[in-house]
């Protein structure tokens, strides 16, 4: 099954009651077919079995988040004694490698998508309501109280709670992009689900598999219209296949063929149209 057939049929299978971790070793077995699920899953619920140890049997939701900070950050049995910490060699998860849940179990270093992604998939597990939320380039987990109150919890510091203004100051978010929601905004279960593909399309740009790039990323935009980081992305796919097709054969507008004109006209309209909607949005380059 070719990449945009395969996130498709993951986030359908995950629409009603999602599972996080299913949907996350499914995304990452994609990129790398070769991933024991059922390792990872093991490990996992290994983790959340020490949670339910730790906090008993009607915990409230906060000594839950507190018991996950516990087991995942701090040396223990619920994590063989190595904890999850930062990869400052690789923080932002340029190897996209290190961006699989896989990777992060075993080596341990984590980027603002293997750690968030795992936080939220412990503490799913023990009944805590949470989700992931986005800052540029980013992901955090927030918990939403029965009241409505959030909780924003930063998993590359260790689990320690963030103010959301914090993440305005430091990724500079605009308060158009607050507005439209496309940062600091809860997502939905489907919403959260969605952007854990986000992975595959950047391993297909990596790739220079554009055009499949550009169908991951209808895929996902179907599930979550909002995902400025993927619309970005479509036009970087775009703009790829602009320049191969004509940027490198033909550096003048009017040395191209007249048959290849509508071609050319698309794939810079696709581009410009990507990037303008991320920019009426909030986002800025």
């Amino acid at each position: 099954m070719k990449p945009p057939e395969a996130v498709r049929a993951i986030l359908v299978g995950q629409d009603n009651n999602p599972d996080y971790a299913t949907a996350k070793l499914a995304f990452d077995q994609i990129i790398d077919p070769s991933i024991d699920a059922k390792k990872a899953t093991a490990q996992i619920n290994l983790m959340a079995a020490e949670v339910r140890s730790m906090v008993g049997r009607t915990p409230g939701s906060i000594d839950v988040l507190k018991a996950v900070q516990r087991v995942l950050y701090k040396p223990g049995r619920g994590n063989e004694y190595r904890p999850f910490s930062y990869d400052l060699d690789d923080p932002l998860g340029l190897d996209v490698r290190n961006k699989l849940l896989s990777t992060y179990l075993e080596k341990r270093l984590g980027n603002c998508v293997s750690m968030p992604i795992l936080h939220l998939i412990v503490a799913d597990r023990l009944g805590v309501n949470v989700r992931l939320s986005t800052a540029p380039l980013h992901m955090f987990v927030r918990y939403t109280d029965k009241r409505g109150n959030n909780l924003n919890i930063e998993p590359t510091s260790g689990g320690h709670p963030a103010r959301s203004d914090w993440y305005r100051q430091n990724f500079r978010i605009s308060d158009k992009a607050i507005e439209n929601g496309i940062y600091l905004r809860t997502l939905t279960k489907r919403e959260t689900v969605a952007h854990m593909a986000t992975t595959v399309l950047e391993w297909l740009m990596i790739e220079r598999r554009y055009q499949e790039a550009i169908d991951v990323a209808d895929v996902i935009l179907e599930h979550f219209p909002k995902d400025v980081h993927t619309i970005l992305k479509k036009g970087e796919a775009y703009n790829q296949i602009f320049k191969a097709e004509f940027l490198d054969r033909y550096p003048l507008t009017a040395s191209v063929p007249k048959s290849l004109l509508p071609r050319y006209h698309q794939l810079a309209s696709e581009n410009a149209r990507a990037f303008a909607k991320a920019e009426a949005l909030g986002w800025e380059p």
